[in-house]
């Protein structure tokens, strides 16, 4: 299995010592079948998705069920996703960030994960418990091995709570994740990242323009249908000058 990392645009701070290894550009590859065997790992990396877990009143967890293929030496993060509805999500049971913590790192020992991103859109109230998640995960993770999240955009346009957070990174989600009446932005629109960890990397589409990239930006890239070697190559123009 693997994920495929891309760049992302904001100003000055460079991407943390941990992940100055890793490709530029990752790929995600979400819940369906992804032949990328053919990519180059030394320009992609691949960010999986691994697992879903669910938290109602008791914890539950949905590994991927779809193949994945990737080269032997792709350096592959395992995405961790997390599905809390806030109206009967009981975070503030005791042990419950313990235990998804104790999901979250078992992926750490997979063969070929390279580090690890949290997908969780938590809400206001939920974040209190996110930040407990984080450091515990932080906590039990191999020494030196990258812990990233993906960030909704609005956290990254202010000071926010993610301030101080143990995290390699916060990859700002700059698509629309479903029905959206927004008006389309023309390619190159500008992002302005105000929260430090938002700086480094940005989560881009390949059905959506993407925003204005600066060098030394990580990418994250999604594709909606899944990745496809026409996909691939219509990619590879996007990031090659």
């Amino acid at each position: 299995m693997a994920v495929l990392f891309l760049f992302a645009a904001s100003g000055g701070r460079a991407p943390s010592h941990a992940l100055q290894a890793f490709p530029r550009v990752t790929l995600w590859a979400w819940e369906s079948r992804q032949d990328l065997r053919e990519i180059a790992p030394e320009t992609y990396a691949v960010a999986y998705l691994a697992e879903t877990i669910f938290i109602t009143d008791h914890v539950a967890a949905s590994a991927r069920k779809q193949s994945l293929w990737v080269p032997a030496n792709t350096r592959l993060i395992a995405v961790v996703r997390i599905e809390a509805p806030s109206s009967h999500a009981k975070l503030a049971a005791p042990g419950v960030a313990q235990k998804v913590a104790t999901l979250i790192v078992e992926w750490t020992h997979k063969q070929q994960v390279s580090g690890l991103q949290i997908d969780f859109d938590a809400t206001k109230s939920q974040r209190s418990f996110y930040r407990d998640l984080i450091e515990e995960t932080r906590r039990r993770m191999p020494q030196g091995m990258p812990l990233s999240i993906t960030a909704l955009a609005s956290w990254c346009t202010q000071s926010s709570w993610l301030q101080g957070l143990p995290v390699d990174e916060a990859v700002p989600m700059l698509f629309r994740m479903g029905p959206d009446v927004r008006q389309p932005k023309e390619a190159g629109w500008n992002f302005q990242a105000l929260e430090n960890a938002c700086k480094t990397s940005v989560g881009v589409s390949m059905d959506e323009p993407w925003p204005a990239i600066a060098p030394h930006q990580r990418i994250y890239v999604f594709h909606p249908r899944g990745w496809n070697p026409v996909a691939l190559e219509n990619l590879e123009k996007l990031i090659t000058p």
